[in-house]
């Protein structure tokens, strides 16, 4: 194989090892779509969506107890449906819904401080 063949292929190797680990790990805190949850599917309040196998869900988690804010969690292995209709894209994902299902907040990532008050408030 000549030089500028083996350039080509190691450049195409990194970049789709690239793209795969991209898509394979959780969202980056901030910004989400809005979820499209119909009225009355989850109570209002603090919502965490988790997975079981995703250890910023383990943080999260423990962030939004430590501060004592009550959530209903929404685990994929168990609710996998619910994140297909919701448009849930990634955990963990802390939303606060009011009865009609609008999010009035929505953060990806492990919570912050500033979640958390957002939340709370």
């Amino acid at each position: 194989m000549d030089p500028l063949t083996r350039v080509i292929v190691v450049v195409a190797v990194v970049a789709i090892a690239l793209v795969i680990a991209r898509l394979s790990r959780p969202l980056q805190s901030g910004a989400h779509p809005p979820l499209s949850i119909p009225a009355g599917e989850l109570p209002a309040g603090v919502v965490l969506f988790t997975s079981t196998d995703c250890d910023q869900c383990a943080a999260a988690r423990a962030a939004l107890k430590s501060a004592g804010v009550a959530y209903r969690e929404v685990t994929h292995e168990l609710e996998s449906n619910r994140f297909d209709r919701y448009g849930v894209q990634g955990v963990p994902l802390l939303a606060l819904l009011l009865a009609d299902g609008t999010q009035t907040y929505l953060a990806a990532g492990v919570p912050t401080r500033r979640s958390i008050r957002a939340v709370k408030a």
